[in-house]
């Protein structure tokens, strides 16, 4: 299990969870559904980096077989690079599905 992705998330899940704060806040919605909101992201943020660091031999292999090129070295740094942007996509589509959910979706607030 690679380190790199756990340390990222100390960085990015927190300001996921005060970006969903904030707006929150911002637009007056209860305190328990800024709650729920802000740790329901912070744990799906917390997965992508887990998921990712867990499945570190695994994610590029799939991903250059999912653009069909074969794998022949895979570099400290792209691998690094692929963990860490993995879990930074999970955390802004976790924050992205809040913004969408929480004004339009039918979890929004009436």
């Amino acid at each position: 299990m690679n380190p790199l992705p756990l340390f990222a998330a100390l960085f990015v899940v927190p300001v996921a969870v005060a970006l969903v704060l904030v707006d929150a806040g911002k637009r007056g919605l209860s305190r328990r559904t800024r709650r729920r909101w802000s740790g329901g992201v912070g744990v799906v943020s917390l997965g992508g980096f887990v998921a990712s660091a867990a499945l570190d031999g695994a994610l590029v292999p799939a991903y250059n077989a999912l653009l069909g090129r074969p794998v022949v070295v895979v570099t400290p740094l792209q691998l690094l690079t692929g963990l860490v942007l993995v879990g930074l996509a999970v955390s802004a589509l976790a924050v992205l599905t809040y913004g969408v959910a929480s004004r339009y979706g039918p979890l929004a607030a009436t």
